[in-house]
């Protein structure tokens, strides 16, 4: 009988199959997924960079706003203090009049460096944490200098604050004072002057073209801000800088900063601080 076997018993069993052939990928085959393998890694690659980027940007944006927020503030705080008279809370006492100079540029070679002088209140901290004296005048002068970076062979351009007593003649050292904030590369300083004696500003000049600080109401400030690690930018980036955001560039081409290699992002804060004490005053 074909295809089936009889035993002595009179089972009936199926006759076994012959052997099947496994026939496996071709070469052409092969080569084609791996093709479609490697295009899928690509594309998910792409997309994990891509979105790591946006997020690092992201973030490097949010901590440069909080830096030149900061920065800002800070400087903000003791414009505020300028021309401050610690005087007699008796009010039949003779009031006396501030005699330091409540703000002034340092010198024509560093015109962002500025000083303010305000009379000490006791306990209280000026900004490299020296304890105050009641009765005596504090000096505080800002500027751009720099701070170590990662290794002492490496520097950070910061924001620095130097209390010294004595009034600045020269421009301060990189290092002096205390470093207040990293990544601070620009400091521009515009002084408001009031020419009719009515307490407003009238025009705001550089430092060089202050004639008569006791004039100076108010200040217009901008600080550009750096951000802490480089990737964040393409390389090539132009941004916008202090000049530009405080209206003093000779012209449109000015206004903006080119960088070919560095890859971080920058950002130009600008604020205007009216010297409480000097407008309160008696001209």
């Amino acid at each position: 009988m074909s295809g089936l076997s009889v035993c002595l018993f009179g089972t009936v069993r199926a006759a076994p199959l012959p052997p099947r052939v496994t026939r496996g990928l071709s070469l052409v085959e092969l080569m084609i997924s791996l093709a479609l393998g490697l295009l899928l890694i690509a594309a998910v690659g792409t997309l994990y960079l891509g979105g790591n980027r946006t997020y690092l940007a992201e973030q490097d944006a949010s901590q440069i706003q909080d830096a030149g927020r900061y920065a800002l503030d800070a400087i903000g705080r003791a414009l505020r203090q300028a021309g401050y008279a610690n005087t007699s809370s008796n009010q039949a006492a003779a009031m006396t009049p501030f005699t330091g100079t409540p703000i002034k540029s340092v010198s024509d070679d560093c015109p962002s460096a500025f000083t303010i002088q305000y009379d000490g209140i006791a306990g209280e901290k000026d900004c490299e944490a020296n304890t105050m004296v009641a009765g005596q005048m504090v000096q505080q002068t800002f500027f751009v200098g720099e701070d170590f970076g990662e290794t002492s062979d490496t520097t950070v351009p910061s924001l620095r604050c130097d209390a010294d007593r004595p009034t600045p003649i020269t421009c301060p050292t990189a290092r002096n004072g205390a470093a207040l904030l990293r990544n601070v590369e620009d400091l521009e300083i515009l002084y408001g002057i009031d020419t009719n004696t009515d307490q407003s500003a009238d025009r705001y000049d550089p430092g060089n073209l202050v004639s008569d600080w006791r004039q100076v109401v108010s200040v217009r400030v901008c600080v550009l801000v750096r951000s802490e690690t480089p990737g964040s930018a393409p390389s090539g980036q132009t941004y916008f800088n202090c000049a530009g955001a405080l209206g003093t560039a000779p012209d449109e081409a000015a206004r903006f900063t080119t960088v070919t290699t560095d890859t971080r992002l920058r950002r130009a804060f600008v604020g205007t601080f009216t010297l409480r004490n000097r407008i309160s005053a008696i001209p």
